[in-house]
């Protein structure tokens, strides 16, 4: 390696970290209990189900280790993935794991070391200490109730931003509100909605549109006939969906830059029938939102891409909009090539001020902390790889690496 990337590798391993996206504490579960906890995560399943040309099912009615003794004779083939790299950090760092991957010899010795660990209250705090983590974004209230202010609570949104039938309508008002029956009403109700999340101390808005969204720019007297139709039961077209998604994504926007709630946007994922979520790209969706993140200056938005494709795109849209920010890797994305790709376009095209560099999506703590070197690697390489290439001077790498990880999601998300 170079001694650039070893001096920029040493302040980037130094450095404060905020997790702009995790899951942590879904289904009140924010540590493993058993190994098999940490294996049947479903970023590695997909890799192990590949490896036996087959899905495996965590059944909840059985005993772990009956999950791990089925995925295990597929390890070998794994080991290349970066999801695997990811586990090995875990198991090396956390559980004492020298070996190269999960055997028949080593997996109960592994599964000791975690049940150990797995009601001790400390665990949570002291692994993201360990990785300087001061900050995650998570949908778990409870746990971001904690008197240390690690964490920024998000709600997943689409039922604001993207509805498309009745059943989300009675969702923005609640049980006890009567459904909107005009657009104003709409609107109003959405408002009334944001101010309610800004209350439970909400400061982030996530939102997985449709893949095959197009949006379009609305007004009340279009919106009127359709929302009777939806109310009435009836299916609307494509395009009508657009058009009514469209609507509500503006004036959910709108509160959001009036609350100053950061709206998180992800593209670049499709569930293919049964088989599951693969890379899925579609030009005219972030071409279209771009006379969204004009009419909303006020509001910020974090798009997170699970494709590469688009990369160059979005970046070029986030120089002409600073209220769009392109951070982190989702998904598929997160791949050490497709990592350097996002990471340099980036560097190249955007203020050292404009994006994030972490994004786990992790739901225990255990992959929060396992993904975490694979950002700081690539981030490194590619500052390095610009210092070295003579485009960047090595004490503004140095200063830039912090920058990244920690310092513009403060500014950004602003907890």
């Amino acid at each position: 390696m170079s001694e650039s990337y070893q001096r920029i590798g040493g302040a980037i391993d130094s450095a404060p970290i905020f997790d702009v996206h995790s899951h942590l504490g879904t289904g009140g579960q924010a540590q493993a209990r058993t190994l098999a906890d940490i294996v049947s995560y479903h970023w590695l399943a997909t890799d192990l189900a590949c490896a036996a040309g087959r899905r495996f099912e965590r059944d909840p009615r059985k005993e772990p280790e009956e999950y791990l003794r089925e995925v295990l004779p597929y390890f070998p083939a794994v080991r290349n993935t970066v999801n695997h790299f990811a586990l090995m950090h875990i198991l090396r760092d956390l559980h004492g794991l020298e070996d190269r991957t999960l055997t028949e010899r080593n997996w109960e010795r592994v599964d000791r070391s975690v049940r150990e660990h797995a009601d001790d209250p400390q665990w949570v705090p002291s692994v993201l200490d360990r990785a300087n983590i001061r900050k995650v974004c998570t949908n778990d209230h409870d746990i971001a109730r904690d008197e240390a202010g690690r964490y920024v609570p998000y709600v997943q949104a689409e039922y604001l931003y993207v509805p498309s039938v009745a059943h989300h309508l009675k969702h923005i008002g609640g049980p006890e509100q009567a459904l909107p029956e005009t657009a104003e009403g709409l609107a109003a109700a959405i408002e009334a909605r944001v101010a309610r999340l800004v209350e439970k101390k909400v400061r982030v808005l996530h939102v997985w549109a449709p893949g095959t969204w197009i949006y379009r720019a609305t007004e009340p007297q279009q919106i009127d006939p359709l929302l009777k139709r939806l109310l009435a039961g009836e299916k609307p077209s494509k395009e009508e969906r657009d058009l009514f998604a469209s609507f509500c994504a503006d004036a959910t926007a709108g509160a959001a830059g009036r609350h100053q709630l950061v709206v998180q946007l992800f593209h670049g994922t499709l569930h293919y029938a049964e088989r599951g979520p693969a890379s899925y790209w579609n030009p005219e969706f972030l071409r279209s939102l771009t006379e969204h993140f004009a009419r909303h200056r006020e509001t910020h938005f974090d798009l997170f891409l699970s494709t590469r494709i688009p990369s160059h795109e979005a970046v070029s849209f986030s120089r002409i909009f600073p209220n769009l920010h392109v951070s982190g890797a989702w998904w598929q994305g997160f791949s050490p090539s497709t990592l350097t790709v996002f990471f340099r376009d980036r560097l190249e095209m955007l203020p050292n001020t404009a994006w994030n560099a972490y994004y786990s999506d992790g739901y225990i703590v255990e992959w929060i902390y396992g993904k975490l070197p694979v950002t700081k690697n690539r981030l490194a390489h590619a500052l390095a790889a610009m210092v070295d290439e003579e485009l960047l001077t090595l004490d503004d790498a140095l200063e830039m690496g912090p920058q990244l990880l920690y310092d513009n999601a403060m500014q950004i998300y602003k907890p």
